[in-house]
């Protein structure tokens, strides 16, 4: 088992509210252009595209989200975990040993899941699609999931690190603007835009974000070496692909199955029901994300945070900390589902145009269990950075098939209405589990306390030995 020597030095005590302020404040730029930017993308492309091509967009969307997610073989959580223990320390040896061990994984995944999707292609395009689209569409929806893979893993691997502005900065808002900027200068100029420029408009901005993260990446590791026992007989051992690939793949497990399970209600709308209601499914969701943003924000910073905490045994620090991100994630999302509430249908014509209010009931049901996950908090992370990643795939995949179960059974007879209660009743009882789970395992809770409310007091917590 790996093992990093606890944090016991005062300058690397005080460090922690650093990291966490600054890997909030840059979190906070970059969920907060990244919501602006998904809504507005949806927006411009609402205008180029028909509804049927719109609900392409939204199916097409969750496909890259899934291929990406099994590509980088569920590093993310775990690259930041041991990241954020080797760079705690300053232990940046183990640190260039983990990104080797990153990009030998990568490479093997990148083989597997390009022969998978290949094989797969016909199938989803003519059972989920629904249209003839060819081989090089195919092509480079396959190299979108790879390019926002190596993004995603990169940007993971600089917030371990320390690197939180360039990892915060990094991750999908760029791609998300890349596409943004076009789209809206073809929409300016009364250009045309079909669903095949739009896969196009992906990969090539996946591709150029994915190379920029790539290069901050070797930047950092040319210039770090060594740490505080490099070469001692004590010193940990170095990781290695195997090592990295047994850690994550329970987390593969636990995080593509949400990933699918986050897709399932579209991917059976598209099934079953016209693309016009899979675009106005896929507008909602969009806008519901919104509720969610205070907590992204902050799991933007939190995860190595949990782990460093965990593996110095600071217990009440490490509760105090999850309820934290619970706290300020509840400020913000009530009052957002509350909005919501009351201006559902105007929200989705204003932003969407007049067709989309017919998604209003929709917005308000998602956006209900959604807020729901935003009060708990982040007990899956507290999960994850505990060594609790089997429990996490077990409830993950127990969901998932309830899931899929429902909205099968539903979606004909209710449409878009049932499977979104459907999908508000999975997510608000998956979140109970962890909750609970959480609390069992690692003694601490993650529900909102008032009392942490105070940056004074998350401080103080923050510089306590």
């Amino acid at each position: 088992m790996l093992e990093f020597p606890a944090i016991d030095r005062p300058s690397q005590q005080v460090s922690a509210f650093r990291r966490l302020r600054y890997g909030a404040l840059f979190g906070l730029v970059n969920r907060a252009s990244l919501g602006v930017l998904n809504i507005a993308v949806a927006m411009v492309l609402t205008r180029l595209l028909s509804p049927a091509d719109f609900g392409f967009y939204t199916v097409f969307a969750q496909i890259m989200a899934v291929g990406a997610m099994i590509q980088s073989f569920g590093m993310q959580t775990g690259v930041i975990k041991l990241a954020g223990i080797a760079g705690g320390v300053g232990d940046w040896d183990q640190a260039r040993s983990l990104f080797r061990a990153i990009v030998k994984l990568y490479l093997a995944m990148a083989v597997v899941v390009t022969i998978l999707f290949l094989l797969l292609w016909p199938g989803l395009e003519t059972h989920l699609f629904g249209r003839p689209l060819g081989w090089i569409i195919g092509g480079l929806v396959c190299l979108v999931s790879l390019t926002r893979a190596a993004e995603e893993t990169g940007a993971a691997y600089l917030r371990g690190v320390g690197r939180t502005r360039a990892g915060a900065l990094l991750l999908s808002a760029p791609r998300e603007a890349i596409v943004f900027a076009v789209a809206l200068a073809v929409l300016l100029g009364s250009g045309s835009f079909d669903v095949r420029d739009t896969v196009q408009l992906y990969a090539a901005a996946s591709a150029l974000v994915a190379l920029a993260a790539l290069l901050v990446c070797l930047r950092f590791t040319r210039r770090h070496s060594g740490g505080p026992d490099s070469g001692s007989p004590g010193s940990p051992e170095l990781m290695d692909m195997r090592r990295l690939a047994i850690l994550s793949a329970p987390i593969l497990v636990h995080s593509a199955g949400a990933m699918v399970l986050k897709a399932t209600d579209v991917w059976v709308l598209s099934l079953y029901r016209p693309a016009e209601e899979v675009a106005f499914y896929g507008a909602t969701v969009r806008v519901t994300n919104l509720v969610l943003f205070a907590l992204s924000v902050i799991n933007i910073a939190l995860p190595q945070l949990l782990a460093s905490m965990h593996a110095q045994g600071r217990v009440r620090d490490f509760e105090r900390l999850a309820r934290t991100a619970a706290t300020w994630s509840t400020v913000v999302s009530v009052p957002m589902f509350l909005i919501v509430l009351f201006l559902a249908e105007p929200i989705l014509v204003t932003l969407f145009g007049a067709p989309y209010g017919a998604g209003a009931t929709v917005l308000i049901i998602l956006a209900a269990g959604q807020t729901v996950s935003a009060v708990v908090g982040s007990p899956g992370m507290m999960l994850q950075m505990t060594g609790n990643q089997n429990l996490m795939s077990g409830l993950t995949l127990g969901a998932l098939v309830v899931n899929v179960i429902a909205n099968v059974l539903v979606v004909e007879d209710h449409g878009m209405e049932g499977v979104a209660v459907v999908t508000a009743c999975t997510i608000t009882g998956r979140m109970l589990l962890h909750t609970w789970f959480a609390w069992r395992l690692t003694g601490a809770l993650s529900l909102p306390d008032p009392r942490t409310l105070t940056p004074s007091a998350l401080k103080a917590m923050l510089r306590r030995r």
